[in-house]
């Protein structure tokens, strides 16, 4: 396990984060609360704003357009398992009181009332499928707030000066024969 720690170190060490030459048009304004705005009414529109933003930069191209695909993912994934989730608790729910008022089954031959609302083993009951349902609707919510938080701080960074003075370096350190660690150096020149 260490030697694969050691290797993870050593492969990290390679990478060494530096500023590039990079050409701010100072006449460009790139507005953040746009991008805020655009994510919240359209999720990843903000995203896609702030590549645009990015191109007007020398060199700084294809940094944000790839997260709105994963916004998209994440909002449909998400509201896939809330509605499939939530049709199949309203499905047991309903089933559970059409037995508590007539005393007999009609779609899930075999199944008790209690197992109906708890589950078993083999089958999700009505607690687990709006417990399921409810943590989906979370998930959806914090998905959507991140990709408007996501824009609106990528926004801060269309701009940002980034110039040859910045050094950002990470390297492997060796504290004893069986102490291994990481060296990060921020330089400024």
């Amino acid at each position: 396990m260490k030697n694969i720690i050691l290797l993870l170190f050593l492969t990290l060490s390679l990478i060494s984060f530096s500023a590039d030459l990079t050409r701010i048009d100072t006449s460009y304004h790139h507005n953040r609360s746009h991008a805020a705005l655009w994510s919240t009414f359209i999720p990843g529109a903000g995203q896609i704003y702030n590549e645009i933003g990015h191109r007007k930069v020398q060199g700084r191209a294809h940094i944000s357009w790839w997260r709105a695909p994963i916004v998209i993912a994440g909002l449909g994934v998400t509201g896939y398992l809330a509605i499939t989730n939530g049709k199949e608790a309203s499905v047991l729910k309903t089933e559970w009181l059409y037995r508590d008022k007539t005393g007999l089954e009609s779609n899930f031959i075999g199944l008790t009332s209690d197992e109906l609302l708890r589950g078993n083993n083999t089958f999700y009951g009505f607690d687990d499928r709006s417990k399921f349902r409810d943590y989906a609707v979370a998930g959806f919510i914090v998905v959507y707030g991140m990709s408007i938080i996501d824009a609106f701080v990528d926004a801060h960074f269309v701009t940002f000066d980034v110039s040859q003075q910045l050094q950002f370096s990470m390297r492997p350190k060796l504290f004893s024969p069986n102490e291994y660690g990481i060296s990060l150096a921020l330089k400024f020149k």
